[in-house]
């Protein structure tokens, strides 16, 4: 009875034994495959560009853009002999088959000289923007560091920001053109525009710093010694870089729509220049008469503002990390 109850045990231990193997196998360790992650390690840029680009706004502007910049470049060139300079014969046409935009006050064809005018205020726009972004976010990380000059900069911004803005451009540029009459008139344009117009991106980008400021790894950075530049450069400018951009493109048509407005005013571009400003400098007074003088230029104007602005719009919220998950 013994023997058969042993020989019964060992069957079954047999059996378990023949299961377990079916069941389970040996494996060996690999380094590598038990450092891989199962989700997609997160990249703020890629992160930023995939949320920027499923925006229907997003795609507007940036098919728009490129359509705007492809016809301020060749559509001058198609010009034809003469379309740019004054004729007598063709003055204030309508917009016709031959001249799709019409003709100004000296016979100049608007069409061609339009997209020409475009090109000439964005480039100054664009130089305009990257010097105020560049001396705004230098001063406004020296203003959010050293604590001891808010005070100071507090009560430039204050004095500076209480005078309508368009009124200190006229102010500049009838003191350089007096006082540097040999310049040329884009560069005493672009002084006149960036003097005072990199104010307020320091203080957005003082109040940037000042909320991270006490974050652990400021605070260590402090404590460790690190020279301000370093901890300027290496800290706060990375965090901030996104609103940077953001800025860029808000302060862009800011600047275009200032050219224009100064060239109206007599105290920007001249009339002679070919320039979306001086274009409209032109046709304002003669809208009664022939509207088509304001209205390309104006039209044109319209545009470019609206481009930019849909995508700082976009851009902002691409470059927020909560919309990003």
């Amino acid at each position: 009875m013994e023997n058969v109850i042993e020989i019964k045990q060992e069957n079954l231990q047999t059996t378990l034994n023949d299961g377990l193997d079916d069941l389970f196998y040996r494996v060996e360790l690999n380094e590598e495959e038990s450092e891989h992650l199962a989700a997609e390690p997160y990249s703020y840029w890629k992160s930023v560009f995939r949320v920027f680009i499923k925006k229907p706004s997003a795609i507007i502007a940036l098919v728009t853009l490129a359509l705007l910049i492809i016809g301020i470049i060749f559509i001058p060139m198609f010009a034809y002999d003469g379309a740019f300079a004054n004729n007598i014969e063709i003055q204030n046409m309508a917009p016709s088959a031959e001249h799709w935009w019409g003709t100004d006050v000296v016979g100049r064809d608007l069409f061609f000289e339009t997209w020409k005018g475009a090109g000439k205020s964005l480039i100054l726009a664009i130089i305009s923007s990257g010097i105020v972004i560049v001396i705004g976010t230098l001063i406004g990380l020296i203003w959010g560091y050293f604590k001891k000059i808010d005070r100071f900069f507090i009560e430039i911004y204050n004095l500076i920001t209480n005078i309508p803005s368009l009124l200190i451009y006229m102010l500049f540029s009838v003191v350089f053109s007096t006082s540097l009459p040999n310049v040329p008139v884009e560069v005493r344009l672009v002084l006149s525009l960036t003097m005072t117009g990199w104010l307020g991106v320091s203080l957005l980008i003082r109040n940037q710093i000042l909320i991270i400021d006490n974050r652990e790894y400021n605070v260590a950075s402090k404590t460790l010694g690190t020279p301000p530049r370093r901890i300027m450069m290496k800290n706060y400018l990375p965090y901030i870089l996104g609103v940077i951009i953001t800025e860029f493109s808000l302060v862009l048509p800011g600047m275009i729509s200032s050219e224009v407005s100064l060239s109206y005013f007599g105290v920007g571009l001249l009339k002679t220049d070919i320039s979306i400003g001086a274009l409209m400098q032109i046709g304002i007074p003669k809208y009664d008469l022939y509207p088509w003088q304001l209205l390309a230029p104006a039209f044109l104007l319209a545009i470019i503002i609206f481009i930019f602005f849909l995508l700082g719009t976009a851009l902002s919220d691409a470059l927020d990390p909560k919309k990003h998950r």
